[in-house]
């Protein structure tokens, strides 16, 4: 018989088991222990939506196992309690509320601070769901798009029926379903008919019914991602159906979470499907016409059933079924499990003793996915839009099983002040597990309902935002493996070159053509060249083109002739760097601008934006892709373009920084003054189609310059050795100009410019960060921390041994301590030492040429 390894004991299963039902059938009453006071969970909902049967499987915690197939051989543990969930002496937190109040975590440890260190240690050991597999092999998992008219979410009769209605309007539709279809319903009528429905919806030609692809969130367009076993599949579609469903309510009163207690569906399948009863006694709470039918199938498995119900109910009852009529449960009782439960009937309280607890009390809709839909062309059908009413909400309890947030919590946390669901939920992290909200939602809602008349707030929902099903981390990584890349038109010469293609954000690029240090000496001595063609390229035009890049770039642009070129930085509102490049004045008013090869999307989306806002006359180019560009470095870089250009090439004709158009091997070219290595540099914009004439041009009229082209390798130790930074590698998300040593390039006296007042009132503060130049007595390496005094002051960002200046250097940031700037480090066994930047020709002769 096939098996499971169980915590080192082989557990026999069934065809059709889930690995709940296995364990439950080889006697586990306890599957885990809560989050916060280790409480024992047992089998509740049966159908994926509570936290209380995760376990690990081969490794991998955070299955549910009701809804995961047994298979042979599978390893299965319980990844919560110490020593073992059965056993577990963290569960004495059960006993220490007093000490873990609601929001402790915001409370506790702050005097002294040390002492959060030794507790955030302990409590990542006692809380989660088990541990990660840090050596396990990723899979290989695909991403797919699909396009297609309707998608339906949920395959159960409402949204089969809406497929098949939005099929006969001839729309193409697919249908998502989280397993497979009925795997809620126990066998019987309803899953037969279900099933004959699904047969002939899948016989429809423009219908594609989907089992095993889960929705997690709908997001704008709509697109809507699904999670399969292979592939993550992103579904743009011109409508959404949500058919999701609903979940039984979930009962709060005290002892609501003890093993023993079930959601209807969840017993009726454990009895139905897998032929287990849950106990000789059942007390079954009914409040639907579903609840008398969990009531008859587990009377059919041989339990007895005491049935509560409200009178017109009750009188419906299967024959042989004790009925309590009008009772309703107050509590649930028992230590490991549940022993009894004390109801309220019209003739007073009862203690029924039983050994089960079954609740069929009302809905909770499955609607996150729908609530995400708003103001999206996305509609429920089915019990997900079902009007329900207040859910049961008792004067004890856990509302939330995920993060063990009981009545008594919620209702401190608003004597506290935090009076509406949203920030009751920040606060007390209800709907914040596994479940997000499926259960525990509609009870926030309620709580803060009952207890404000405020419109804004009385029954609110919380926010609902993906993923509605916590996927795996290699899940969201699907075909990482195959994002599309970016190449220029040189791609197909640096192969037959040699060249190392490296991934530099979408592009391919050259990292070196085999000899790095022979690159280097090409630009420092002779002449190299180097494929730009990736560089962000815009031209501005219009009435009001100035006017956008004077108001949105803190340049100086108002004295800036045709023919001349500037440095410029973006900022953001917030007056930090996002972006660099140069602007170029054309003729007529129009401006060419220059980003970097990663910033090129931003850039345009920033400019096109602002000039929106401000109802400007702009006309924006995105020439990206329509041009290419070489940069021609190097002492004999003048003499090389001579000899396939008739045009002056002269300081005086193309001005540091500055541009002119020429002609280079009969190619139309921008040619532009730039720095960036720090030598003699003319880079070529041209047409992307003549970029391989053009380069091969280059290469061969400079074969006795000893001209060599070279790589991003190359090209890191050059800009270093001018002591240049590289965006996102030496810089932060927070680097305003200041820090960056950028003051010179940011005009104050301009009336306004996206960031000026930011930078106003930071220059107020003082600098506590800056990025320094550094030279090292030894080699150290990139990421290294700076200490001063035994303590971290800063980092190394960029490091390499420079040939030109026969030490090593690098970039850093270092911080102010004691309100001076340390200028002797250590960075590991290297001394490093703070010194001015540009390290190569601070006077910048070599570039002016």
């Amino acid at each position: 018989m096939a098996t499971i390894d169980f915590e080192g004991t082989q557990v026999p299963f069934e065809d059709g088991d889930t690995i709940a039902s296995a364990l439950y059938r080889h006697g586990v009453r306890t599957f885990n222990r809560s989050l916060k006071y280790h409480r024992r969970r047992g089998l509740y909902c049966g159908t994926g939506d509570c936290p209380n049967c995760m376990v690990s499987v081969d490794g991998e915690p955070g299955a549910r196992s009701c809804v995961t197939e047994a298979r042979d051989g599978q390893v299965v543990e319980r990844g919560t309690g110490w020593p073992s969930p059965d056993r577990d002496l963290i569960g004495i937190t059960d006993k220490l509320h007093w000490a873990m109040p609601v929001g402790f975590y915001y409370k506790a440890f702050v005097k002294p601070r040390f002492a959060w260190e030794t507790a955030e240690r302990i409590i990542r050991r006692a809380t989660g769901i088990g541990r990660l597999p840090l050596d396990a092999t990723p899979a290989v998992k695909r991403a797919r798009s699909a396009h297609t008219d309707v998608l339906v979410i949920g395959a159960g009769p409402a949204g089969l029926e809406a497929a098949r209605a939005a099929a006969a309007a001839g729309a193409d539709v697919i249908v998502a379903e989280e397993r497979e279809v009925g795997w809620t319903f126990p066998p019987g009528r309803e899953l037969d008919a279900l099933r004959r429905l699904a047969d002939q919806v899948r016989a429809l030609p423009n219908v594609e019914l989907r089992e095993g692809h889960t929705a997690i969130g709908v997001y704008e367009g709509p697109t809507v991602p699904l999670v399969a076993e292979d592939a993550l599949v992103e579904v743009e579609a011109g409508r959404v159906i949500v058919a999701t469903g609903a979940v039984e309510a979930h009962g709060v009163f005290p002892g609501n979470d003890l093993p023993g207690v079930w959601l209807g569906r969840g017993a009726a399948l454990m009895a139905a499907r897998h032929g287990l009863g849950i106990g000789d006694r059942i007390v079954v709470a009914a409040e639907t016409e579903e609840g008398l039918m969990h009531a008859a199938t587990l009377r059919a498995a041989g339990s007895q059933v005491i049935l509560l119900a409200p009178t017109a109910l009750a009188e419906r009852a299967l024959a042989g079924v004790q009925v309590l009529r009008d009772a309703r449960v107050l509590e649930a009782t028992g230590s490991k499990h549940v022993t009894g439960v004390i109801v309220e009937t019209p003739e007073g309280r009862k203690r029924i003793v039983c050994h089960a607890l079954v609740l069929s009390l009302g809905w909770a809709p499955r609607d996150a996915l729908l609530r995400m839909g708003e103001d999206l062309p996305v509609e429920g059908v089915g019990d997900v839009v079902a009007p329900v009413g207040d859910p049961p909400l008792g004067d004890g309890g856990y509302v939330c099983l995920c993060e063990d947030v009981g009545v008594h919590e919620l209702e401190i946390a608003w004597a506290e002040g935090w009076t509406s669901s949203e920030i009751l939920k920040r606060y007390t992290t209800a709907t914040m597990g596994p479940c997000q909200g499926a259960l525990c939602g509609l009870h926030l809602a309620a709580f803060a309902a009952a207890r404000t008349d405020q419109v804004a707030v009385k029954g609110r929902r919380t926010t609902a935002r993906p993923p509605v099903r916590g996927p795996r981390l290699e899940d969201l990584a699907g075909g990482v493996h195959e994002v599309i890349e970016r190449r220029t038109s040189l791609h197909d010469r640096h192969v037959a070159l040699g060249a190392r293609m490296d991934r530099s954000g979408a592009w391919m690029r050259p990292g070196t053509y085999g000899d790095v240090a022979e690159e280097i000496r090409a630009v420092r001595e002779r002449v190299g060249t180097m494929d730009v063609g990736t560089l962000g390229k815009f031209l501005v035009a219009g009435r009001d083109a100035q006017t956008l890049l004077d108001r949105v770039f803190p340049t100086r642009l108002h004295d800036l002739a045709p023919g001349r070129a500037r440095y410029l930085i973006a900022l953001d509102e917030g007056g930090y760097v996002m972006d660099d490049g140069l602007i170029c004045a054309l003729r007529d008013g129009r401006y060419y601008v220059t980003s970097t090869s990663g910033g090129a999307d931003r850039m345009e989306a920033g400019l096109r934006n602002w000039a929106d806002r401000w109802d400007l006359h702009v006309h924006l180019v995105n020439q990206t892709a329509e041009l290419g560009a070489i940069n021609v470095a190097g002492p004999g870089a003048r003499e090389l373009l001579g000899r396939l250009s008739d045009d002056d090439l002269s300081r005086a004709a193309i001005p540091y920084p500055g541009h002119a158009e020429i002609m280079v091997a009969g190619v139309a070219c921008r040619a532009i003054a730039v720095g960036f290595v720090g030598e003699l540099s003319y880079e070529l914009h041209h047409p992307r189609s003549r970029g391989p004439e053009l380069w091969d041009a280059l290469l061969g009229a400079g074969a006795d310059l000893g001209v060599a082209p070279h790589g991003l390798d190359a090209l890191d130790v050059l800009r270093l050795e001018k002591g240049h930074f590289f965006l996102a590698q030496d810089t932060l998300p927070d680097d305003h100009p200041a820090k960056l040593g950028l003051g010179w390039a940011v005009d104050m006296d301009k009336p306004w410019f996206v960031g000026k007042a930011s930078l106003e009132r930071m220059a107020e503060i003082p600098l506590e960060r800056r990025l320094v130049g550094l030279r090292f007595d030894g080699e150290p390496q990139r990421g290294m921390p700076l200490e001063a005094a035994g303590q971290i002051v800063g980092r190394v960002t960029s490091c390499a041994r420079s040939e030109a200046l026969g030490a090593a250097i690098g970039l850093g940031w270092l911080r102010a301590r004691n309100g001076g700037w340390p200028t002797t480090l250590r960075a590991g066994a290297t001394t490093a030492t703070v010194v001015d930047r540009p390290f190569y020709d601070p006077e910048g002769v070599r570039l002016r040429g």
